[in-house]
């Protein structure tokens, strides 16, 4: 989740599942990559040196300090090199002109630290899982799903069908392609679908490309609520334009899980509106005409 703050949207936080506890530590940073030109990758390690448990999919609160004070960011946990995956914290993020994130973590240097506290979240797999698993994403959406891929890897060979959706501008925003793709290789029931909005598909790259938005795309695989769940992970608007139609469609609300990102473009507290005694006074007078 293009450089943007990564802020996302909850209807609550809730910690997912009975062995994993929410815990709060510092943690530092010690790699950072550039996955395309707007999106890097983050990676932190706990001070303490303990491990990190978390189910994939789940989510991390970081607090981060600027020179306006601190503030707190949601990030999905992206660990999916296996020879590190419970020992880092690793974030994709992408930036939005003026953005507290944006410009703490894209000037950062190495041994920059945080707070954080976790894990939280719903955007887990099902369990059972069903017949057929569709992952949407959109953008840096894509991170909370690359944990999950050894975790379906037995599914896979034992007959689950995932088909996945990810939504990029272009090919050069196709972050994690290469692993993605070689995944898809190795086990024929992953289907790996990339919708490009801002161009045309290119042949040269091995992936089934389609034009358009994923919210599109999406109905075009035949789903069935008797068979298929969905997770989807992106910007509100892609969420809202599909959750209405797979409702209609007859899918209920434990068939669909959601997670929206909500874009922190300034982190400056809104200023408080002064109001003369006059003013204060018209308004309680309206107020107690509403209420009588």
């Amino acid at each position: 989740m293009a450089i943007c703050d990564n802020w996302r949207q909850f209807p609550r936080l809730i910690p997912i599942g009975s062995a994993v506890n929410v815990e709060s530590f510092e943690v530092e940073l010690v790699r950072i990559r550039q996955l395309s030109p707007s999106t890097r990758d983050f990676r932190f390690e706990r001070i303490d040196g303990q491990s990190v448990q978390f189910e994939p999919g789940q989510f991390f609160r970081f607090v981060f300090q600027d020179e306006q004070g601190e503030f707190e960011r949601s990030y999905s946990l992206c660990n999916f090199e296996a020879d590190v995956a419970d020992k880092t914290l690793d974030l994709v993020v992408s930036t939005v002109a003026g953005g507290r994130a944006s410009g703490v973590l894209f000037n950062a240097s190495m041994g920059l630290r945080a707070k954080v506290t976790g894990p939280y979240g719903r955007l887990v797999l099902p369990e059972p899982l069903p017949k057929r698993l569709f992952l949407v994403a959109a953008s840096v959406g894509i991170a909370p799903y690359m944990p999950m891929l050894a975790a379906l890897e037995s599914k896979l060979e034992a007959g689950l069908e995932v088909h996945f959706l990810y939504g990029a501008r272009d090919l050069e925003e196709f972050v994690y392609g290469e692993a993605l793709m070689a995944f898809a290789r190795q086990h024929p029931n992953f289907h790996l679908y990339l919708c490009l909005s801002r161009c045309e598909p290119d042949s040269s790259v091995e992936v089934q490309q389609l034009s358009g938005y994923v919210q599109d795309q999406l109905f075009e695989l035949s789903l069935n609520p008797e068979t298929d769940q969905l997770l989807l992970c992106g910007n509100p608007k892609m969420i809202d334009d599909i959750y209405p139609r797979l409702k209609s469609m007859g899918f209920g609300v434990k068939q669909v899980v959601r997670e929206k990102y909500v874009f922190a473009k300034d982190g400056k507290p809104k200023q408080a509106i002064s109001m003369s005694d006059d003013q204060k006074r018209l308004l309680a007078e309206k107020m107690k005409k509403y209420q009588s």
